[in-house]
């Protein structure tokens, strides 16, 4: 029966392969696994913050809306609607008849977004339309953005050319005002689909033109 014994060099050797290969066996099915564990509450840890950060955000923007109630009434000012999605016909309605009084309008409006931050249904659109003098575009935008409805106006511009009326242009109506805004409404489970890009699916109403005047 042969026998080798293992010179202290080759013993050493042994012992270190040994122990590497102890040591992937750990990396592979203990650190490995303990890292993915720590990755996944990491990912567990940053979704609640976000949540937190979210329900805080609607917190303040509930309170701020609960303010701006309190001092419609203390004013004694009707405080507008924010009325259930879809508020689409309704809508159209109002400001078909806040703006039948002008010389010609386009209502051009986005796909509405459910917003994370309030959790509303926010509707941004344009409106554009003519007039025949600066009070008249002023009253109209008035009565949007103190209508019956919640919005708020992202952006406006008024251009008068009431001057080139007088030294012979042929407008009609030469006061051209523009009108970016943004409609609120509460979300409905039974009426709020949302589409994989968190779009809700609603009428298409995107487009609306009345230059009949």
């Amino acid at each position: 029966m042969l026998t080798y014994t293992f010179s202290t060099r080759e013993k050493i050797m042994l012992a270190i392969l040994a122990f590497v290969g102890v040591g992937i066996l750990w990396y592979k099915f203990v650190f490995s696994n303990i890292q993915g564990q720590v990755a996944q509450i990491d990912s567990q840890i940053a979704q609640a913050q976000d949540e937190l950060l979210v329900a805080q955000s609607q917190a303040a923007s509930a309170q701020n809306m609960k303010k701006l109630l309190e001092d419609y009434q203390k004013r004694g000012i009707k405080a507008p609607v924010v009325p259930e999605y879809d508020n689409t016909q309704k809508l159209m309605a109002y400001l078909n008849g806040v703006l039948g009084g002008t010389q010609g309008y386009t209502i051009n409006f986005d796909d509405p977004t459910l917003d994370e931050n309030d959790g509303n249904v926010h509707r941004a659109g344009t409106i554009t339309f003519n007039s025949n003098s600066y009070a008249e575009a002023r009253s109209v935008v008035d009565s949007i953005a103190r209508g019956t409805y919640s919005c708020r106006i992202d952006a406006l511009g008024i251009a008068d050319d009431t001057s080139k009326q007088s030294s012979g242009s042929n407008n009609s109506a030469p006061v051209v005002t523009n009108v970016q805004v943004t409609y609120f409404e509460k979300p409905s489970s039974d009426t709020v689909v949302s589409t994989d890009d968190g779009i809700p699916e609603g009428n298409d109403w995107s487009v609306y033109t009345n230059n009949n005047k």
